[in-house]
């Protein structure tokens, strides 16, 4: 098979080589992991980013992507998908189940070997057995998930009220199903018709799509991120006075907010973040996000509908910067093995 990192590397699209992945039957498991068999892995829009874009942060050496993992676990047979934080479990944040934040947090897929390969060890606590799924693949979607479920439960106000959401991608679709589920108004800003009218047909009728700019809100939740502080801008126009504007997740180095501190304070804004997921107050936001994927719908089949072999990985990154009719949502990469 052709090495997807080694046309990265040439293109110079990493700069830094990870070691080769192993074949299945040349690897042994360490003590407490177990070998996956890899079968799918999605591209998260983190991934494309430093694929596709200079990259001014910090990368691990070697860096190892690929954290949205569906395969069979080697020692079970089983259909799994990988939770890719991996935490020291004994700090002041792992005690209280905040893992996202504990400082030694490793990840599989940044700094543990990730999903671009035909096999990959993994801890054995990071494997999450998958139930009957009409297609297994839909288990990559647990990662957007968790970070949606991870947002609604924890970053937003109550009594419930009119949500925006800034973005038509699969975190945005992800927030939607999940805010809608526990009652808000859903109100969705996508701009791209083609994505507008493909998401009319699968999203639930509580979701409300707009194409120009959201109605005045309660909240507002920035799903888009990227590579200006445009969403973000977004969401600060759409909010109410003395409204909550949730950022799902992390915008590139050096992205700084344009807006005025004293426009954004003079009207009470609550300005919050949302990094990734937890396991706290009874919750675990990844198992529960497979919960929720499990009881199907239409929008996970749209959502995975793109597959490409894990060797045609430059492939799949052409297809994501395309501007036509049919971009994906996301991008599979698939293993035979």
């Amino acid at each position: 098979m052709n090495d997807p990192y080694a046309w990265a590397v040439e293109n110079g699209l990493l700069g830094r080589r990870p070691a080769p992945a192993s074949m299945c039957a040349d690897m042994s498991p360490a003590r407490d992991t177990t070998i996956i068999e890899t079968r799918y892995t999605g591209l998260c829009g983190s991934d494309v980013a430093k694929l596709n874009h200079p990259w001014q942060g910090r990368l691990p050496e070697p860096w190892y992507p690929g954290h949205e993992i569906v395969g069979v676990d080697t020692e079970t047979g089983g259909w799994v998908a990988v939770d890719p934080l991996v935490s020291c479990r004994s700090c002041h944040y792992c005690d209280r189940g905040h893992v996202h934040l504990c400082p030694r947090l490793r990840r599989i897929g940044w700094d543990l070997p990730g999903g671009l390969a035909d096999c990959v060890g993994v801890p054995r606590d990071s494997v999450i057995p998958l139930p009957h799924l009409h297609d297994p693949a839909h288990g990559v979607l647990a990662d957007p998930m968790a970070v949606a479920l991870h947002g609604v439960r924890c970053g937003l106000p109550v009594p419930l009220g009119r949500l925006g959401i800034i973005g038509g991608g699969v975190l945005a679709v992800c927030t939607a199903i999940c805010a809608a589920g526990a009652g808000w108004d859903v109100h969705m800003l996508v701009r791209e018709p083609s994505r507008s009218h493909q998401l009319r047909y699968v999203l639930d009728r509580h979701v409300t799509l707009h194409s120009a700019e959201l109605p005045a809100c309660d909240v507002v939740v920035d799903a888009a991120s990227g590579q200006s502080d445009a969403p973000v801008r977004q969401a600060l126009k759409a909010v109410r006075d003395g409204g909550t504007v949730l950022v799902q997740n992390a915008y590139a180095p050096r992205v700084a907010l344009s807006v005025p501190l004293r426009d954004v304070f003079r009207r009470s804004i609550t300005l919050r973040g949302s990094f990734s997921y937890c396991r706290a107050d009874g919750h675990d936001d990844f198992q529960d996000a497979i919960d929720v994927i499990a009881k199907g719908g239409d929008w996970a089949a749209l959502m995975t509908r793109d597959r490409f072999p894990l060797n045609e990985l430059p492939q799949g990154l052409v297809a994501l910067n395309n501007e036509a009719r049919h971009r994906p949502f996301k991008v599979l990469l698939t293993s035979d093995t």
